[in-house]
């Protein structure tokens, strides 16, 4: 090792990092482990799951003989049996838990992804794709009808796709196939549903999305849109289809921690193996942000026989806690080649889609991403395209080059005084729909409607480049533009964000809302799903809120999962920060539906784009290894 523990430099290292090396250090006598203690519980404090200690770019790098003395310390073992730290044959070194989570996640997805059967005939699923797919062209639909007719038998299935590839439009249609042939497929004749996500607002937005995929099927199995003269235009599964549409749920998605008893008393969960959940099928959307610890809870807390479906975009943020679950399987699947019974299954009935392929991999027919957009052409969707598939983008000059007004563009911004130049240009652009935001007697819900036009994001949430920062220059300049009171905390128009869930007056962490001026004073009104899944208004006193802040500007990190058409991103000047990744910019400008503006210089977006994500573990190695 070429540096003792007390020499490391970390300056962004944890009270809980210095306390357990110091602890390791005291009770163990040992200064090499008490180093390697510390380079695990600061990568852990990272996002990371172990680290690695032969990594020669690392603080403290540990040599050969550093590693041998380590693998024959007491407290040191191979995961065999408990120690309080493993170090494993490729010198990741392990908390203990960690390697409890990373072991046994891996352990119960190739067990669940080993229990696939294939229970329906090619002839059975050529008929229910038909219906399902009916007046949809092949092509653009053929990987949603591979999900479609893949699911059917399986344990463990991950459906991915960026967005506008129409996930939550192919998971009805992938539960309609499950209750179709829920017995064949070892399920009861009416499988129960649940609905989670790892958040309050997510799991408001996945039953919102159910609901309108839902209503358009119902739709669409009522409609005879085939050619006249063909066979299957009047296909008998379309009314059975449309009445197993009702056992969908659509009003009910909960927390990860909800669903599973989460009892912050002692951190622990009701549900697990002893007591598992009663839902046959458990969809779960938004699965990147599923940390390592709470995906391994969820797949220990299923039924054997249950049926998990995880829906995300691994190209987004990874959880904020240790690991990078749903990049790790995707990483570990073959992209979207199928076994070999399977493929053969399958490759009559997708017209259009690229030769199918097959292999052996474990996941293989499990993992499918989607790949067609259904709102491809603009600059702006080409930019999310190159950032989520190409390693080293080279959109970034063309960006540079583009006019001011196109769809995808940077704002040069390397100080404060810069910001503030690119927060007058965005009020001013904005400024109709800002006035009429700040007019008095505005309906709430077209306010809330105009808010959600658009959106500043930013990668920090302290400092000027921060949200926190940025909140307050924007309420300081409108207060300037249009003459509101910026010394008062709350006025009308103020967008706010709930920042802790509050189950009791159901408001969840990253609902938005704004304050209005009516009959009854000052009121906060919130869009929030009734119990049939329809959107309604409802509003709070200010002083009845749970903790929120400001909400002209919020991270990146809160916005997963959301969508407006015209966002601005903020991010800090400095190439260094450690924040900059290219995850985090494609979370960003994902987040837009027409217009993206990026502000930060030419070094940090370059930075940034050349620094990926890759999280420290072995959970992608142990699922290609089973």
């Amino acid at each position: 090792m070429n540096r003792p523990p007390d020499h490391v430099a970390e300056t962004d290292e944890r009270a809980i990092d210095q306390t357990l090396t110091q602890w390791v250090l005291r009770r163990s006598g040992s200064a090499l482990l008490a180093a390697a203690t510390r380079a695990a519980s600061n990568a852990e404090g990272h996002g990371h799951s172990c680290a690695w200690l032969d990594d020669p770019q690392a603080d403290a790098h540990f040599d050969t003989d550093a590693l041998q003395a380590l693998r024959q310390h007491a407290w040191v073992g191979d995961g065999s049996h408990f120690t309080p730290f493993v170090l494993d044959a490729q010198d990741r070194f392990y908390l203990w838990r960690n390697w409890q989570h990373e072991s046994k996640l891996a352990a119960a997805i190739l067990q669940r992804s080993a229990q696939r059967t294939l229970p329906i005939p090619a002839a059975t699923l050529a008929e229910d794709l038909d219906a399902l797919f009916a007046g949809m062209p092949h092509g653009p639909t053929d990987w949603q009808r591979a999900a479609a007719a893949a699911v059917p038998g399986a344990r463990f299935f991950v459906l991915t796709g960026g967005p506008g590839t129409g996930k939550t439009t192919t998971v009805v249609r992938m539960l309609l196939m499950l209750l179709q042939h829920a017995q064949a497929c070892g399920l009861p004749a009416q499988p129960s549903i649940a609905l989670a996500a790892p958040t309050g607002k997510a799991a408001q937005r996945l039953v919102q999305a159910i609901a309108k995929g839902k209503a358009e099927l119902q739709v669409a199995l009522g409609e005879d849109r085939q050619p006249a003269g063909n066979a299957r235009s009047a296909n008998p599964l379309r009314p059975n289809l449309s009445n197993l549409l009702q056992q969908i749920p659509h009003a009910d998605a909960r927390t990860l921690h909800r669903l599973l008893g989460y009892r912050p008393m002692d951190n622990s969960f009701s549900r697990g193996p002893r007591n598992p959940l009663a839902e046959d099928i458990v969809v779960v959307d938004e699965a990147s942000m599923v940390d390592l610890a709470m995906m391994r809870q969820l797949l220990e807390a299923l039924r054997p026989d249950a049926v998990l479906i995880l829906l995300g975009d691994p190209g987004q943020l990874a959880s904020v806690d240790a690991g990078s679950v749903l990049a790790d399987i995707v990483a570990s699947a073959p992209s979207n080649p199928l076994p070999p019974s399977l493929a053969g299954l399958l490759a009559p009935l997708l017209q259009h889609a690229p030769p199918i392929t097959t292999a052996n991999a474990a996941l293989a027919g499990q993992v499918l991403t989607l790949t067609h957009t259904w709102r491809a052409g603009s600059g702006l969707q080409r930019g999310i395209e190159a950032l989520r598939d190409t390693p080293d983008p080279a959109w970034l000059d063309t960006l540079l080059r583009e006019r001011a007004d196109g769809d995808l563009h940077l704002r040069h911004c390397p100080n404060p005084h810069a910001l503030r130049a690119c927060v007058d240009g965005w009020i001013e652009r904005h400024a109709d729909l800002l006035q009429s935001l700040l007019t008095p007697a505005t309906d709430a819900g077209e306010a809330l409607q105009r808010l959600r036009q658009l959106q500043i994001l930013c990668a920090l949430r302290d400092g000027p480049f921060g949200a926190q920062g940025l909140n307050d220059l924007i309420a300081r300049r409108l207060a300037i533009r249009f003459g509101i009171d910026g010394s008062r905390a709350w006025y009308h128009g103020r967008p706010v964000i709930i920042t802790r869930n509050d189950y009791a007056r159901g408001l969840f962490n990253g609902d938005v809302g704004i304050a209005l001026e009516g009959a009854e004073g000052l009121r906060v009104w919130f869009e929030l799903s009734d119990r049939d899944g329809n959107a309604g208004l409802r509003s709070y006193s200010p002083r009845a809120l749970p903790a929120h802040e400001s909400a002209w500007a919020i991270t990146i990190h809160r916005s997963q999962g959301s969508e407006y058409h015209d966002v601005a991103v903020l991010l800090p000047p400095d190439p260094d920060n450690r924040v900059l990744t290219r995850e985090l910019v494609y979370t960003a400008i994902s987040r837009a539906r027409t217009h993206a503006e990026i502000w930060t210089t030419d070094d940090s977006l370059r930075a940034a784009l050349a620094r990926p994500i890759r999280r420290q573990g072995g959970l992608r190695e142990r699922l290609r290894s089973p």
